[in-house]
Formats: structure tokens, sequence, C-alpha cells
């Protein structure tokens, strides 16, 4: 795996935000598979090597990653600053990731509405009584606020 494939989704995200931002302040390449450089952090100047051959022995001097095993931001945003046209296809598959998610909630919410507006009264009432008392605090909380008055009054 390579070292975007290791890093979070948090990892990956935050990592093309500071490469997008230009916050890889240098970098040069050590030999074929390692790079060195340094990112401006929250406050303060990290160094990194990344290691392309065993992107597990990469290393980054700020807290999350320092003496781990760990692909941080940082390792990122220099992976993505040496290689600009990776980052470029990291942004278009998030932005096709989102695309085909919203579709797919669309879809979801059809088959829902569909669904329900096929249901018969006394089982609606059922259902919406199940998901008040036997789902999230919040939603029974949310209802009562919005429907029962009296209960707020």
């Amino acid at each position: 795996m390579g070292l975007i494939e290791l890093a979070s989704s948090a990892s990956a995200w935050r990592g093309y935000d500071y490469f997008a931002k230009k916050r890889v302040l240098n970098y040069k390449k050590v030999n074929d598979h390692t790079y060195a450089g340094k990112v401006s952090g929250s406050g303060t100047d990290y160094d990194i090597e990344i290691n392309l051959d065993k992107p597990r022995t990469s290393k980054c001097n700020c807290p999350h990653a320092n003496g781990k095993r760990i692909i941080c931001k940082h390792m990122v945003a220099l992976y993505f600053a040496v290689f600009p046209e990776e980052a470029e296809q990291f942004y278009n598959d998030v932005l096709q990731a989102e695309q085909e998610e919203e579709k797919r909630q669309e879809k979801l919410q059809k088959l829902v509405v569909d669904y329900v507006s096929k249901m018969k009264k006394d089982d609606l009432r059922e259902t919406l009584l199940e998901l008040l008392f036997n789902g999230p605090d919040w939603q029974y909380e949310l209802f009562l606020r919005d429907h029962i008055r009296e209960c707020w009054e």
C-alpha cells in the first residue's frame, strides 16, 4: 500500500488542504524512494521524511506521528507537493465519491418516500411510535418540542 492509502481519511484530507494552502515550505529528493521537507504546522514547522517504498517508516516530528508508524497530514502534504498530479487525482476521487454518495442518498430517500406513501394509517402510527420510543433520545425530544406544545409550557 502507498502512503495515501495508509493515511486515515482525516489525515489524507487535511494533508491535501495543507498542500493546497502551500504549507509545504520546501522539499528535496534524498534518493529514489525518499523525500525530505519542511511543512508549516499549527504554530511551528515540522521536519518530514517520506519513504515511498516503505511508507510506515516515514517520519514527522509532529505530536501525532513523532516516534509512531502513523502517516500524518504533514507527510501527506509533502507527498502531494512532490507529486501534484496525485493531489489532483485524490481531489477528483473525493469529489466523485461525494457525488456518488449524494446520488445514493437521493435514491434511498425516494425509496423511503415511496414506501411510506403506500403504508396504511395504522401501520404509519405504529412505526412512528416505535421510532419515537425506541429511537435516539434526541428524536423523541425533538418530536415533543415540535408537536406536543404543552410539554414545554
